[in-house]
């Protein structure tokens, strides 16, 4: 994805695979939607708790023109979970979702905000073994 509805693919081309790399710990995905049943995402969120890495990975979708990373977001969440326990601090959680919202660069403020509350939700069900609905 390069931009809005556009991709680096050139005419004919096509993606035939793609290889992801198995991560040893949790990973979630969640999104503010219209309706339930709708596809497309007003805001998403996903993280990935690496344990093997110790590190944190975050991308959103439908508030930028492409798929975002949250680089300082994900160091400093990496840096407060106690990896052996998966604790991390409410203070610390905050200040997550505070980095994860100012990655985003939405069409609306309120997508801004949806996208720090998913990623927290996300990290607090990673951390509490609390299962997502």
């Amino acid at each position: 994805m390069v931009g809005v509805k556009r991709t680096a693919l050139q005419p004919g081309e096509m993606i035939v695979s793609v290889t992801v790399p198995v991560v040893d710990g949790w990973q979630a995905y969640a999104k503010v939607g219209v309706r339930n049943a709708m596809v497309i995402a007003v805001a998403s969120a996903c993280v990935v708790l690496d344990r093997g890495h110790q590190r944190v990975a975050v991308a959103l979708g439908s508030v930028g023109p492409t798929v975002l990373r949250c680089p300082d977001a994900e160091q400093q969440l990496s840096d407060a979970i106690d990896w052996s326990t998966l604790d991390v601090a409410p203070g610390e959680l905050e200040r997550f979702g505070e980095l994860v919202s100012a990655a985003s660069r939405p069409i609306t403020d309120y997508r801004r905000h949806a996208v720090g509350v998913l990623a927290k939700r996300l990290v607090r069900r990673a951390t509490s073994g609390e299962v997502a609905a």
